[in-house]
């Protein structure tokens, strides 16, 4: 079972999908309560299950964890695909958008991944991928933009340090908004980082070069 944050956006949405059509089981956090049952009218599995993590909720964030390991099975990888651009505009640069993107791409994928690290760690198996940003996504995003990704690099670095000797793996893959256009190919690179085939028993691997 994969854990997916940012499941509503093109990214998380494509990962979801893609590990379905692998034959795995899907477990997406929302983070508005109407998002659910959109979300889970648009994946139409019973190998899917979708919950609601309040931005900021720890406490909902190791209840959802929890909850998709007792429903779909062992917690095999997990995909840290929320986030949102931002654009630099040379002048403008308004004072609420730093508490904004860092909550949404830092915080909300840091706190799924902090919640699924005991079962990682007690299987002493598995791995963590997170959406990072190219050094030309920085330089053409907002300040505020690079500050949030830049702490998602750290975070995924400090990740890689604690978990080393655990058999966990932890990875960045950094993306710019025009590899991001092809959704499809990127979702099925991140959901190769997460669970790789010859680990997870049942899932189909991935067909094509795309």
């Amino acid at each position: 079972m994969v854990v997916v944050a940012g499941a509503t956006g093109r990214i998380g949405g494509a990962v979801a999908r893609a590990v379905l059509a692998r034959g795995g089981r899907v477990a997406a956090a929302v983070r508005k309560p109407w998002q659910v049952d959109t979300l889970r009218a648009a994946l139409a599995s019973d190998r899917a299950l979708v919950g609601l993590v309040p931005a900021g909720d720890a406490e909902a964030a190791a209840g959802f964890v929890k909850g998709a390991k007792d429903a779909l099975g062992p917690l095999t990888g997990f995909v840290g695909a929320a986030g949102r651009w931002q654009e630099r505009v040379p002048g403008k640069e308004p004072g609420g958008d730093l508490a904004e993107l860092l909550a949404a791409n830092l915080q909300a994928n840091a706190l799924l991944a902090r919640a699924a690290l005991p079962l990682f760690r007690r299987q002493r198996r598995g791995a963590l991928v997170f959406v990072g940003a190219t050094d030309a996504a920085l330089a053409a995003g907002s300040a505020a933009f690079a500050a949030s990704m830049v702490g998602v690099h750290e975070f995924v670095r400090a990740l890689q340090r604690d978990l080393a000797a655990d058999g966990v793996a932890a990875a960045c893959m950094p993306l710019d908004p025009a590899l991001a256009a092809d959704v499809d190919a990127v979702a099925a690179r991140l959901v190769d980082l997460a669970l790789p085939a010859a680990a997870v028993p049942g899932l189909l691997p991935r067909t094509g070069t795309g």
